[in-house]
């Protein structure tokens, strides 16, 4: 691969940075989250490898055209969703953790497909809305639209993924505003979504376990020995951090275990519980920046299809990290979504670090394309 000199320096060198000091402090937090496990080390250095294997991918892809990145693998990759989700469901290749049905075995890796649906379907939304931009503001491209996502949302949440099947919804509903949709279609769907929810509700198709997490989210000491426990002490960590924290390794609730999946979906415990306000605040303020460098480069792309991926982007990243943070702290619903690029996750990681790729390459280039 040869790598231009023009190539190197349009490179948004502060949004390279930032993701790689997001990825670094996750690995550090992996490991002091566990470090009282016999086998810490497997996943630190697990992790490490797919960081270093993801940044290369990332740059690589930065220094590439998006257009023709994309382009030559366009047709293939909606089949191709479909098909590792409904290997998932319907295979013996598929591996079962916590009542869920959402990874693929291959040998000692495991993969999960719908990490990277997010990614594909952000892809190949932005290709359908760029070709059906005259028509993005009527009903029946609106219908289309959605589904184009519904049938890997159906898929998705009957792993069961409630979580992912959210982070689509808000994928789709970012990439449409960002078209220039209808905003009272955006509204009518987004009510519908609400009454839909309300149904499946109603007529008990979503999960127990999923309607005990949102009603201890609007009642937190409702179930506070079972369904309440993470967020109980997730909120106990959190607040014993104070406001420099507890120090690096040194976190009560996070050395005896009382976190569960803390080198996961509840790593953010880990950083207020050691870090303290101030540590939370400078996660918080890298994923604000490189956020921020995420709507500048849309902003100043002057192709509808690189604004399009930058929306998509942007939208997925912010609604992992509004979640992901908000829930450890009790004020969003308990949905089990990674903290990009710091949550142990390979899949994960790879999604992430391709997305902030395509940002980069979305920087680096401000011109027309038309499909």
């Amino acid at each position: 691969m040869v790598v231009r000199r023009e190539q190197l320096r349009n490179i948004d060198y502060i949004l390279a940075l930032t993701v790689v000091v997001i990825c670094a402090s996750g690995i550090l937090a992996i490991k002091s989250a566990l470090h009282a496990d016999p086998h810490a080390m497997d996943f630190v250095r697990k992790q490490a490898v797919g960081v270093a294997v993801g940044l290369i991918v990332m740059f690589a892809i930065a220094t590439r055209e998006y257009q023709v990145v994309i382009g030559r693998v366009a047709r293939y990759l909606y089949p191709i969703n479909l098909v590792l989700l409904g290997v998932v469901l319907f295979s013996h290749f598929s591996h079962s953790s916590h009542g869920a049905q959402r990874w693929i075995s291959l040998g000692p890796v495991q993969i999960q497909p719908s990490e990277f649906a997010k990614i594909i379907l952000i892809c190949t939304l932005a290709l359908f809305i760029t070709r059906e931009r005259d028509t993005v503001r009527t009903w029946p491209t609106v219908f289309k639209s959605l589904a184009h996502i519904g049938v890997p949302m159906l898929l998705i949440a009957k792993q069961p993924d409630l979580g992912t099947a959210l982070v689509l919804f808000a994928i789709w509903f970012g990439m449409m505003a960002m078209a220039g949709a209808n905003a009272w279609h955006l509204l009518a769907i987004f009510v519908g979504a609400v009454g839909l929810f309300a149904a499946l509700w109603h007529f008990n198709v979503i999960k127990t376990y999923q309607k005990d997490r949102l009603e201890v989210f609007v009642n937190p000491g409702a179930d506070p020995q079972d369904t309440g426990y993470h967020l109980r002490q997730s909120e106990i960590a959190i607040g014993s951090g104070g406001f420099t924290g507890e120090g690096y390794g040194h976190g009560t609730e996070s050395n005896g275990k009382f976190i569960p999946e803390q080198h996961t979906d509840f790593i953010f415990t880990i950083v207020g519980e050691e870090g303290g306000f101030i540590g939370c605040a400078i996660l918080l303020a890298l994923y604000l920046l490189a956020l921020e460098r995420g709507v500048y480069a849309m902003s100043q792309c002057d192709d509808l299809f690189g604004r399009l991926l930058a929306a998509g982007i942007v939208t997925m990243l912010a609604f992992h990290v509004v979640v992901n943070a908000g829930m450890t702290m009790g004020i969003m619903p308990v949905v089990g979504v990674p903290l990009p690029c710091f949550s142990y996750g390979l899949s994960s990681l790879l999604v992430n670090l391709v997305a902030f790729g395509l940002l980069l390459s979305i920087a680096a280039r401000k011109r027309r394309v038309v499909f």
